[in-house]
C-alpha cells in the first residue's frame, strides 16, 4: 500500500467535530475573552518587563495552555480541537500544549499533530511536563518550540498493535512494524523540516536501527546528525564506535516504566485506510518509485530498516529537504563532535539531552517561568472537562460490557415481571450511557441504534401483542444482538488485514460475550428467587383497588402460587388494570398476568390462554 493511501484528506480520526462542541465553544471562547479581559485589567502591564527580552515570533499577550494528559484517544481528539478553537475564538496569540501522556492511538495522535498545523494560530509552544512519550513526542514535535520541565522525558514512538484482552503489550515483529512505519515518520520529518530540527534525529524516536554521529562545522558553528554511510563518504573511514554513546538504549517494549511508574506504550496501529494522505499529496495505486538522489523534496531514511518505505513517505510540496548533501570535498570543513546512538533501541531524551540536541529551547518548571517565557499578560488554561472525562469513562470496554448487564438484566425483569416501573427506566438508563457517549463522539453509527431499539420493540410485539415466540421474537433478537456487535466493535470497523482490527475485535467480542454470559447467568437467578430478593420483590406498582390482607405483604406472598400451576381456561377476575400488565386473581391466588388483546379494566372477568414459566397470557372471559 502506498504512503499517499495511508490517510485520507479528512483529519486523522475521522470523525467531524459534532454540533453540541462547536456549540460549547463558542460559549466558551465569551466566557474566555471575558476572562481575559478582567485579568488584564487587573494585572495591568504585568509581563511587559519580561516580554521586552522576548523575541518578536514569540511574543504573545494572551496564552492559552491546553493540557494532553493521559491515554490519548478519539474522545481526547475532539477535546484539543474543541480546545483549540475556544482559544481561536477568544483572541489568543500562543497555544501552549502542556504534555504529560504514555500515549495513544496513532490515528488520535495524527489528527492532534494537524489540528496544531492547521491552527490559524501559529506561535505552537509543547510543553513537556513530565512526560511526552510515544504519541505525546510526535504532538510535541508538531509544535514550533518544545520548552521541558526537569525532570522530564521525550521519546520511544515504537508503534504497537495495543493492548491484548489481559493487557499485555502486543508486539509486532520489526519486518510487520516498518509496514505500518510511513505515516508516522511521515509525520516526524514534516514537523521536523517545518520547524527547523534535524530529521534523521527524530526518525530515531520511531524505529530502531538508527545509528547516528554528530559532526560540527567549527566555521559556521552548524551541526548535523549523521548515517554510518554518511560519515564515510565525507571522512572516508569508519566511524569509531567503540566509545560510549550519548543516548542510552531504550529498554525493550513493555518493559519499562516511567519515573512516575507508569507504563510506556507506544502508539497503537489503527487501520492504515483510515489514515489521511499527506498534505499536497495525491493518490496512488500502489508503491511510489524510489526518490532521485537529487530531487530536493527526497526523504532521507536514517536507517537501514527505513530504506523499504522511503518512496511511502511524503511530505508537503513546499517542505523541502533541509539537510546539505555532504560528500569527500565536505571533509576538511566539518569535525567530529560525539558519537550519539547505537540504533539499539528507540531514541528516549532527558530534559538536558532535548536542549543539547535542539529538540527544546527553553527549561519551564511553572506557569510563571512559561509566562515569561512568552512575554505574557494573560494566561488561561483550557482543561478537558468533566463531560469529555465522562464520554471517555463510559467508552471503556469494561464499562459497556457492565452496561450492557444492566440493559439486558432490567429489560428481563421488565418483561417477565410486568407492571414494576423501576426495571424500565433502569434498562433506557443503562442503554442511554453505552450508546449516546459514542453517539456524541462520532463512535456509533445511527443504524446501531435503529437495531437495538427495533429489535426490542419487536420482541415486546412478540411478548405482550401476539402470543407465542415466533418470527417477530427471531427477528427481534437478531436485530438486538447485530446493534449490540456493532456498537461494541471497534473505531474504523473490520479490516481483517489490520493488525489494530483483529486485536480490537477479538477484545470486543470477548467483552460482548462475556457480558452476554454474565447477563444470562443472572436472569436465571432472579427468575428463580425473584420474590424473595430484597429489591426486586419490592418494585410491582400496587393498584388502590388491589386486595389488600391485614396480615401483610407475607400472607399476600404466600397466598401467591406459581405461574405454573394454573391450567389454560382457568377464570378469574382482573384485580387491577391490565394496560397490557397487571394482576388477576384467579381461584384463590394472585398472579402477574399479561392481557393478549387490549386494555381491560379493573374487575372484568378472565379466561388464561397461555402459561409459561415467566408469563400468563389473559383474555376477557
Amino acid at each position: 500500500m502506498g504512503g499517499h493511501e495511508h490517510r485520507r484528506q479528512q483529519r486523522a480520526g475521522g470523525a467531524s467535530v459534532p454540533r453540541w462542541m462547536r456549540s460549547a465553544a463558542r460559549v466558551a471562547a465569551s466566557l474566555v475573552m471575558v476572562a481575559w479581559t478582567l485579568t488584564g485589567i487587573g494585572q495591568g502591564g504585568m509581563g511587559s518587563g519580561a516580554g521586552a527580552a522576548v523575541p518578536a515570533s514569540r511574543q504573545a499577550s494572551n496564552v492559552a495552555i491546553i493540557t494532553i494528559k493521559g491515554q490519548i484517544g478519539s474522545t481526547e481528539l475532539g477535546s484539543v480541537r474543541r480546545r483549540i478553537q475556544i482559544a481561536e475564538r477568544a483572541g489568543a496569540n500562543a497555544l501552549v500544549f502542556e504534555i504529560d501522556t504514555p500515549g495513544g492511538d496513532l490515528r488520535a495522535v495524527l489528527g492532534i499533530c494537524d489540528a496544531i498545523k492547521g491552527s490559524s494560530i501559529k506561535n505552537t509552544v509543547a510543553w513537556v511536563n513530565r512526560d511526552a512519550y510515544s504519541g505525546g513526542a510526535v504532538i510535541a514535535l508538531a509544535c514550533r518550540e518544545i520548552v521541558a520541565a526537569d525532570p522530564s522525558t521525550l521519546g520511544d514512538a515504537i508503534p504497537i498493535v495495543g493492548p491484548s484482552l489481559f493487557g499485555r503489550i502486543n508486539t509486532l515483529p520489526e519486518s510487520e512494524r516498518q509496514k505500518f512505519l510511513s505515516p508516522l515518520i511521515s509525520e516526524l520529518v514534516e514537523s521536523a523540516r517545518l520547524h527547523g530540527r534535524d530529521e534523521l534525529l527524530v526518525q530515531g524516536i520511531a524505529s530502531r536501527g538508527v545509528e547516528l554521529w554528530l559532526i560540527e562545522n567549527p566555521a559556521t558553528k552548524q551541526r548535523l546528525f549523521v548515517t554510518k554511510a554518511e560519515y564515510e563518504r565525507v571522512f572516508g573511514v569508519s566511524p569509531d564506535a567503540s566509545v560510549p554513546p550519548v543516548l542510552p538504549s531504550a529498554p525493550s517494549l513493555g518493559e519499562g516504566q516511567g519515573e512516575a511508574g507508569g507504563e510506556k506504550q507506544g502508539p497503537t496501529l489503527p487501520d492504515p485506510s483510515k489514515l489521511r494522505p499527506r498534505r499536497g499529496g495525491t493518490r496512488t495505486s500502489g508503491p511510489l518509485p524510489p526518490p532521485s538522489p537529487n530531487d530536493p523534496k527526497r526523504f532521507v531514511p536514517a536507517a537501514p530498516g527505513l530504506e523499504g518505505i522511503a518512496g511511502e513517505v511524503t511530505v508537503r510540496q513546499e517542505l523541502p529537504l533541509s539537510r546539505p548533501t555532504l560528500t569527500s570535498a565536505d571533509r576538511e570543513r566539518w569535525r567530529l563532535v560525539e558519537y550519539v546512538s547505537t540504533g539499539s533501541g528507540p531514541f528516549v531524551f532527558k530534559a538536558e539531552q532535548m536542549r543539547r540536541y535542539g529538540l527544546s529551547v527553553a527549561t519551564v518548571q511553572n506557569e510563571e517561568e512559561l509566562r515569561a517565557f512568552l512575554g505574557a499578560k494573560n494566561v488561561i488554561r483550557l482543561d478537558r472537562t468533566w463531560s469529555e472525562g465522562m464520554v471517555a469513562f463510559l467508552t471503556m470496554l469494561p464499562v459497556q460490557g457492565l452496561l450492557l448487564v444492566i440493559f439486558l438484566l432490567a429489560s428481563f425483569v421488565e418483561i417477565t415481571h410486568p407492571g414494576s416501573v423501576m426495571p424500565a427506566g433502569v434498562a433506557t438508563l443503562a442503554l442511554a450511557l453505552l450508546l449516546g457517549p459514542q453517539l456524541l463522539m462520532n463512535l456509533a453509527s445511527w443504524w446501531e441504534v435503529a437495531a437495538i431499539v427495533g429489535g426490542l420493540a419487536l420482541v415486546l410485539v412478540e411478548i405482550f401483542v401476539i402470543p407465542g415466540f415466533g418470527a417477530f421474537g427471531v427477528v427481534g433478537l437478531v436485530l438486538m444482538f447485530g446493534g449490540l456487535v456493532g456498537s461494541f466493535l471497534p473505531a474504523g470497523g473490520f479490516f481483517p488485514d489490520s493488525p489494530q482490527a483483529k486485536s480490537g475485535l477479538v477484545y470486543s467480542l470477548t467483552t460482548l460475550l462475556l457480558s452476554l454470559v454474565t447477563s444470562g447467568a443472572l436472569m436465571y437467578f432472579v427468575a428463580k428467587h425473584f420474590g424473595s430478593l430484597p429489591v426486586f420483590g419490592k418494585l410491582m406498582l400496587k393498584d388502590p383497588g388491589e386486595v389488600r390482607l391485614s396480615e401483610g405483604d407475607d400472607l399476600l406472598r404466600a397466598m401467591q402460587a406459581t405461574a405454573g400451576s394454573l391450567q389454560v381456561g382457568a377464570t378469574g377476575v382482573a384485580i387491577t388494570p391490565l394496560r397490557p400488565s397487571g394482576r388477576a386473581q384467579i381461584g384463590d391466588r394472585l398472579v402477574d398476568v399479561v392481557s393478549d388483546m387490549g386494555l381491560i379494566e379493573s374487575g372484568t372477568a378472565v379466561r388464561v390462554t397461555s402459561v409459561s414459566e415467566f408469563r400468563v397470557g389473559v383474555e376477557r372471559a
